[in-house]
C-alpha cells in the first residue's frame, strides 16, 4: 500500500544515481531545451520564497525485483524493465541518460522515479552539477562555442516579496570565473550551501563581510536545500508493472504529452540483448540529421512492429519476448530499409518535407519485402507518396489507414497494384478527385501539399541532385496597400498557388524580392527566347509583361493553366510524369 512522506531536498540530491534512478518510461530531460525559460532559476527562486514545487511519485523496490537475465522466461516473477540514470552535467551536444547496470548498484532499496525527473535534474545540476550550451550565434561544430556553467545566487540582491515577477537572482555563471563583487553584487555557488554547517554561515559572514541582509539570504539558502521536509512524495510500493504504467500515464496526462513509446521502450530495453535505448537514439538522430524529423521513436517502433508484421497497434500485448526477438534479429535490416527508403523520398525531393511518418513506413514495409524493385515501381511510389501527401491522408484514424494499405500490400505483386487497390477502397480509399484539384487552387505557402503539386507541375527537375526552393513570383514583400500598381484586391494573396513555383536554390537566392519582369531580363540578359522559354515552363503567357498592374490576368491565365495540367496528370495515371532523376 502506497503512503505520502516528506523529505530533504539535499537528502533525495544525495541519492540520485545511488539509490534513485529512472526507468525507461521516463522522457528525457527537456527544461534546458529553451534555457531562456529559465526554467532551473525559476524553480529555485520559488523553493527559496517558500512556494510549493509540487509532488513526486517515488516506487520503492527491491534491487532483487528487477530481472537481470535477458533469457528468463516471459513468466518470470521479477520485472523486466530497465534502469538510467539522472542527467548530472547537462551538455546539449550529449542529452541522452547513461543506462544502469543494475548488478553494479551498491544499494539494495532503490526509489524508481515516476513523476519529478525534470525537478530533480535541475536541482542536481543547480546543485551538484553544471550545464553545458552553446553561446548565441556560436557555430555549432565549434568546441569553443559552448560554455560550462554553475549555478550562483546574488546574496545581495533582495527582491520585492510583494512583487511575484520580482526573483531572487540565481544565474548560471562559468565554471571557475570569479564573478565580481562591489556594492550590489555578491554572487555564492548555490552548491556550496550542501557543505555548510549552520554555524558556519555566520563566520562566513564575517570573513567575507556581508551584511544581515545577505546573511539572511544565505539562511534561508540553508533551511529550504538541508533542513525543511520540501520534497513531498508519494510512495508506491506494489510490484505491480501494469499498475504502475496506468499511474505514471494519469499522472503525466496534464504535463508535457506523453508518448505512449515512452512506455513500451522500458519493456523493449530489458529484452534486448544490446542496448536498444542508445541504437533507437543514434538512429533517430541520423534519421533527423537527413531530413526526416517526421519519423520519431513512437513512429521507428511502429515500424519495426509493421515490418515483422507484427499487430502495429502500441499495446504491451504486441510488445511480447517473441515480437521484440523479431525486432532484434531484423534491427539491422529494418533501420537499413528505412535508410533506404529515405533515400529514395530525398531523390523524390521529399528531404524536410514530408508530413506524416505514416508515408515514410509504407515506402520502408514495400522496400523490406521487395530485394529489388523495378523503375515503374519507382513511378508508382511517388504516385502514391504525392498523393498521400497532397490528400493529407495520414492525419486521421492513422492506424486504421496503415492497416488498410499495409494489408493491400501483402497482397499485391507490384505498386501499381497498390495504387489502384487503395484508390478503389471502400474503407480508406486514397484518390484525387476534379473537385480535389479545383480545390487545390486555394492551398496557400505552408500547406504541405503545395510541394508536392508543385513537384506534378515541375517534372522534369532533378531532385535528386539540386536543391529547389518554393518561390513567389510575385515577390511576397510587395504585396501591401502601399503598392498603388497592385490591384488592392490581391493585397493578401502573395502565397496562393498561381504565385508560386519552384526554383533551384541558387536561382531562388539571386532573384530575391526582385520584381519577375525585371529579374528576368537580367537573369537571362535580356534574351527574349530564354525569357520566352522560361515563362511556357512556368505556366505563364509567354507574351505576357509581368508588371503589377496586370496581375488579374497572370492569376486566371496561370490558375487555369495549373488545373488543366493537374487534371490531366492525377486524373489519367498513363501520363503521370517521370522526374529525370528516377
Amino acid at each position: 500500500m502506497g503512503q505520502f512522506k516528506d523529505i530533504s531536498i539535499q537528502t533525495v540530491i544525495e541519492e540520485l544515481n545511488q539509490s534513485y534512478f529512472l526507468p525507461d518510461i521516463q522522457r528525457e530531460f527537456v527544461w534546458l531545451k529553451k534555457a531562456k525559460e529559465k526554467k532551473i532559476e525559476q524553480l529555485f527562486d520559488s523553493i527559496v520564497r517558500g512556494y510549493p514545487i509540487g509532488s513526486f511519485l517515488f516506487w520503492k523496490l527491491k534491487k532483487d525485483d528487477i530481472e537481470t537475465n535477458k533469457d528468463a522466461k516471459e513468466d518470470s516473477d521479477k520485472l523486466n524493465f530497465q534502469l538510467y540514470k539522472f542527467i548530472e552535467n547537462y551538455d546539449e551536444r550529449k542529452t541522452h541518460n547513461e543506462k544502469v547496470n543494475i548488478e553494479q548498484i551498491n544499494s539494495n532499496d532503490l526509489s524508481i522515479v515516476l513523476d519529478g525527473q525534470q525537478r530533480l535534474t535541475s536541482l542536481y545540476i543547480g546543485l551538484k552539477g553544471t550545464r553545458t550550451l552553446r553561446r548565441p550565434y556560436g557555430w555549432v561544430d565549434n568546441p569553443n562555442a559552448y560554455e560550462e556553467k554553475q549555478l550562483f545566487l546574488n546574496l545581495k540582491y533582495i527582491p520585492n516579496e510583494e512583487n511575484p515577477d520580482d526573483n531572487y537572482k540565481f544565474e548560471f555563471i562559468k565554471k571557475d570565473s570569479v564573478p565580481k563583487t562591489d556594492k550590489s553584487n555578491y554572487w555564492f555557488r548555490v552548491g556550496d550551501i550542501l557543505n555548510f554547517k549552520i554555524e558556519e554561515i555566520l563566520e562566513y559572514q564575517t570573513e567575507n563581510e556581508l551584511d544581515n541582509s545577505a546573511t539572511k539570504v544565505l539562511l534561508k539558502l540553508k533551511s529550504a536545500f538541508c533542513q525543511d521536509m520540501l520534497i513531498s512524495y508519494f510512495e508506491e510500493t506494489e510490484k505491480n508493472l501494469d499498475k504502475v504504467l496506468k499511474i505514471f500515464i494519469r499522472v503525466n496526462s496534464g504535463g508535457t504529452q506523453l508518448s505512449y513509446s515512452d512506455l513500451l521502450m522500458s519493456i523493449l530495453t530489458a529484452n534486448f540483448s544490446t542496448d536498444i535505448r542508445d541504437l533507437m537514439n543514434k538512429f533517430i538522430d541520423s534519421v533527423k540529421d537527413k531530413g526526416f524529423k517526421v519519423m520519431g521513436r513512437d513512429q521507428v517502433l511502429k515500424t519495426c512492429l509493421l515490418l515483422t508484421e507484427s499487430n502495429h497497434i502500441f499495446q504491451l500485448k504486441n510488445f511480447s519476448k517473441s515480437n521484440i526477438n523479431k525486432i532484434e534479429e531484423n534491427w539491422v535490416k529494418i533501420t537499413d530499409t528505412i535508410f533506404k527508403a529515405i533515400k529514395l523520398l530525398k531523390e523524390f525531393g521529399y528531404a524536410n518535407g514530408l508530413s506524416s511518418g505514416y508515408i515514410l513506413s509504407i515506402v520502408a514495409y514495400y522496400l523490406f519485402k521487395k530485394d529489388n524493385i523495378t523503375n515503374e515501381d519507382k513511378i508508382q511510389l511517388l504516385s502514391f507518396v504525392r498523393n498521400a501527401q497532397i490528400t493529407s491522408y495520414f492525419t486521421t484514424s492513422l492506424d486504421g489507414k496503415l492497416e488498410v494499405v499495409a494489408k493491400i500490400l501483402r497482397s499485391s505483386e507490384n505498386f501499381e497494384e497498390i495504387n489502384n487497390k487503395l484508390a478503389s477502397s471502400k474503407v480508406q480509399p486514397l484518390k484525387i478527385s476534379s473537385e480535389d484539384i479545383e480545390g487545390f487552387i486555394h492551398y496557400q505557402y505552408g500547406n504541405p501539399a503545395i510541394l508536392p503539386i508543385l513537384q506534378i507541375l515541375y517534372p522534369n527537375l532533378d531532385y535528386k541532385n539540386s536543391t529547389f526552393h518554393i518561390d513567389h513570383i510575385y515577390p511576397k514583400s510587395k504585396f501591401k496597400v502601399k503598392n498603388v500598381e497592385l490591384d488592392q484586391d490581391y493585397v493578401s494573396e502573395a502565397n496562393f498557388l498561381y504565385n508560386l513555383q519552384l526554383l533551384q536554390g541558387e536561382e531562388n537566392i539571386a532573384k530575391k524580392a526582385k520584381d519577375p519582369e525585371l529579374w528576368l531580363n537580367e537573369y537571362y540578359s535580356s534574351n527574349k527566347e530564354q525569357v520566352k522559354s522560361y515563362k511556357e515552363r512556368n505556366y505563364i503567357k509567354p507574351e505576357f509583361n509581368l508588371e503589377w498592374n496586370k496581375i488579374s490576368e497572370f492569376d486566371k491565365y496561370r490558375t487555369e493553366k495549373i488545373k488543366a495540367k493537374l487534371k490531366e496528370i492525377l486524373l489519367n495515371e498513363k501520363e503521370m510524369p517521370v522526374p529525370n532523376n528516377v
